[in-house]
C-alpha cells in the first residue's frame, strides 16, 4: 500500500486550507524548518484512514486552533496491496462522514485496509512502538506472529515430555492457568490433610491400656451365700431397721390419738350440739339465728347434722381401726427386736455387717474392672479407627502429591513449550530483521527456570542504552517486521529523519521521511540530490548569518 497523493486539506491544525502533496511510491522528503508543519504532513494518512494520532490519540484536538473550524476535511488518495486505487474523503465536524470511492461508509469498513489499529500504528511510525507498556509491546509482537498448530508444536518436546503432556495443547495459555488452579487446589487440600494425619497419628500413637480379670468371684460368690444364710435368721430385717421402724409405728400411733382423733372429736360434737338446737320445741337456725317455723326446714336440717356427725364418727372409726393396725404391727416388730436383741444375734448380726462390707468392696472392685475394661475397648476402638483412617489419609496424600508433581511438570513442559513455539516463531520473522534481535525467554536467576520476555536488542544493546541514532534505526526495524509479518505493507512515515543518515529503501514499502533543514519553507521532494541541495544553501545561509555577527562583534 503507498500513498498517492494528498488532494485537499481543510482545518487540519496548522495546514493551509486547500493544501495537497503528491508522493513518490518508494521515497517521498517532507523537509522545512522547525514548526512548519512536517510531522502534521505526516499525520494526515493515519488520522483519515484510521482516526487516531500518530500516537494512537483518538480524541486529540486535530482542528486548526488558530481561527474558527466548522468542519476538518482530509482527501486522501491511496494504492491498495492489490494495487487497486482509492479516494478516501473524512470530514470531522459535529458528526464524522467517511467516503470511500465516493460511497459512505463506517470506519468499519476500513479495518480491511490496516486490520488493527495498533499494528498499523507500529508499521507506520516506528516511533509509536517505544511509547507503550513493555506488556502491550509483547502482546502486539505476540499478535504478529505467525501460527504454529498444537500438532506441530507438540513434535518440538522430546518424548519424555510428550509422554507427560499426553496430547498437543490448543491453548498453552489457558492450559498453564488450569494447572495453576489445580495446584493451588492440591496444594490447600494438601495442606490440610497434614493437620489430620497429624492428629489422627497422635490418636493412633494412644496407650490403649489392658483389659484386666476380675479373679475373685469364687470369694463373692462364697460371701454371698454365707450372707444370704445368716440374713434369714434376721427375717430380713436387722436390729437398727427394727427400731426404727417401731419408733415410725409409734410415732403415727401417737398422732392418730392426739391430733387426728381429737380434731375430729370437735368436729363431731359441735355437729351435735347444732343437732340439739334445732332438735328444741322452738328451734334456731345455728347460722342466722332465727327460729325455725318451717317443720319441713328442721327435718332438713336435722337430717343434714346427723349425716355430719356420722361422717365424721365413720373417720374416727377409721383412725381408730388404723391405729388399732398400726398397734399390732409395732407388736409384732417390738416381738421381732426383742427376740433378735439378744448377745448371740448381735454376735450375729456383727459377722453379717462385716461380710456385707466386704462384699462391697468386692463389687465395686469387679465395676471399676468393669468400667475399665469399657474404656480399653473404648479406646482401643478409637485407636485402631485412627489407624485405618490414617492408612487411607496417608495413601489420598500420596496421591494428591503425585498430582500435584504432575500438574507442575504439565505446567513447566507447557511454559517450555511456549518458549520453543515462540522461538519457532521468532525463526519464520528472523528474514526480517538485520540488526535487530527480540529475545522471547530469558533463565530466571533465582529458580534458573526458562520464563517469557520480550527484550528488543539492537546489534546486542537494550535499547535505551543506545544512541538517538541507533535508536531510529532499531524503529525503523520493528516497523518493517510489523509491516511484513501482518501483511498490512503501510507507508512508514519517519518522523526526525536528521538524527540518523541513511536510511535504506525497503522493498515494495513507501517511505516518508521528515527531515529538519534549517531556513527552510515546507516543501514536498522526491530526490534526496534536492535534499542534498536545500541542506547546502541551509548552511551557506548559516555561516553567511555567523559571519555577520562575528562582523559586528
Amino acid at each position: 500500500m503507498y500513498i498517492k497523493s494528498i488532494n485537499n486539506v481543510v482545518g487540519y491544525k496548522g495546514l493551509t486550507d486547500g493544501f495537497n502533496a503528491e508522493f513518490n511510491e518508494d521515497k517521498t522528503y517532507i523537509i522545512g524548518d522547525n514548526f512548519r508543519g512536517k510531522t502534521t504532513i505526516g499525520s494526515l494518512f493515519s488520522w483519515c484512514l484510521t482516526g487516531t494520532t500518530l500516537n494512537g490519540k483518538e480524541k486529540e484536538q486535530v482542528a486548526n486552533d488558530t481561527k474558527k473550524v466548522r468542519n476538518v476535511i482530509v482527501d486522501i488518495t491511496f494504492v491498495d496491496n492489490f494495487g487497486i486505487e482509492h479516494r478516501l474523503i473524512r470530514d470531522k465536524g459535529k458528526e464524522i462522514h467517511l467516503t470511500l470511492d465516493d460511497k459512505e461508509i463506517e470506519q468499519e469498513s476500513l479495518a480491511q485496509f490496516y486490520k488493527n489499529k495498533d499494528i498499523f500504528l507500529v508499521a507506520h511510525n516506528p516511533y509509536y512502538f517505544w511509547t507503550l507498556e513493555p506488556k502491550a509491546q509483547k502482546d502486539l509482537i505476540r499478535n504478529i506472529l505467525p501460527t504454529i498448530e498444537p500438532i506441530e508444536a507438540f513434535e518440538f518436546l522430546d518424548d519424555y515430555d510428550r509422554k507427560i503432556i499426553e496430547k498437543p495443547i490448543d491453548n498453552l495459555s489457558s492450559y498453564t492457568d488450569n494447572r495453576n488452579q489445580e495446584i493451588d487446589k492440591l496444594e490447600k487440600e494438601y495442606n490440610r490433610n497434614i493437620g489430620v494425619i497429624e492428629t489422627l497419628k497422635t490418636i493412633a500413637l494412644e496407650d490403649e491400656g489392658v483389659l484386666l480379670e476380675f479373679d475373685k468371684e469364687q470369694e463373692l460368690k462364697a460371701l454371698q451365700e454365707k450372707y444370704n444364710s445368716i440374713s434369714m435368721n434376721f427375717d430380713n430385717s436387722n436390729l437398727d431397721d427394727l427400731k426404727r421402724s417401731i419408733e415410725v409405728i409409734d410415732k403415727r400411733i401417737q398422732e392418730i390419738i392426739k391430733e387426728d382423733l381429737s380434731k375430729i372429736s370437735e368436729q363431731y360434737n359441735r355437729e351435735k350440739n347444732k343437732l340439739k338446737e334445732v332438735e328444741k320445741e322452738k328451734p334456731i337456725c345455728p347460722s342466722c339465728r332465727q327460729v325455725i317455723e318451717n317443720s319441713e326446714a328442721k327435718g332438713h336440717l336435722i337430717s343434714f347434722f346427723q349425716n355430719e356427725m356420722n361422717k365424721f364418727q365413720e373417720k374416727a372409726d377409721q383412725l381408730k381401726e388404723r391405729a388399732k393396725k398400726l398397734f399390732e404391727e409395732k407388736q409384732e416388730k417390738q416381738a421381732i427386736y426383742d427376740k433378735l436383741n439378744t448377745s448371740d444375734m448381735k454376735v450375729m448380726q456383727a459377722e453379717r455387717d462385716e461380710i456385707k462390707e466386704k462384699i462391697d468392696i468386692l463389687q465395686k472392685e469387679k465395676t471399676d474392672i468393669l468400667f475399665h475394661n469399657q474404656e480399653v475397648q473404648v479406646k482401643s476402638k478409637t485407636v485402631k479407627d485412627a489407624k485405618e483412617k490414617l492408612n487411607i489419609c496417608e495413601k489420598a496424600q500420596k496421591e494428591i502429591r503425585e498430582k500435584l508433581e504432575l500438574n507442575k511438570m504439565q505446567k513447566k513442559i507447557a511454559n517450555k513449550l511456549k518458549i520453543l513455539v515462540i522461538e519457532a516463531q521468532k525463526e519464520k520473522i528472523r528474514e526480517n530483521l538485520n540488526k535487530v534481535d527480540i529475545e522471547f525467554s530469558k533463565i530466571a536467576k533465582t529458580t534458573g527456570e526458562i520464563t517469557e520476555c520480550c527484550n528488543i536488542q539492537y546489534e546486542g544493546r537494550d535499547y535505551k542504552k543506545l544512541s538517538k541514532s541507533q535508536q531510529a534505526r532499531a524503529c525503523l526495524e520493528i516497523s518493517n517486521v510489523f509491516n511484513n509479518i501482518s501483511g498490512i505493507n503501510v507507508p512508514i512515515f519517519v518522523d526526525d529523519a536528521e538524527s540518523t543518515t541513511d536510511i535504506q529503501a525497503i522493498t515494495n514499502t513507501q517511505l516518508i521521511i521528515s527531515t529538519v533543514i534549517k531556513y527552510n519553507k515546507l516543501e514536498v521532494l522526491y530526490d534526496y540530490e534536492d535534499v542534498l541541495d536545500r541542506k547546502e544553501k541551509s548552511i551557506k545561509k548559516e555561516i553567511e548569518e555567523r559571519s555577520c555577527y562575528e562582523l559586528v562583534a
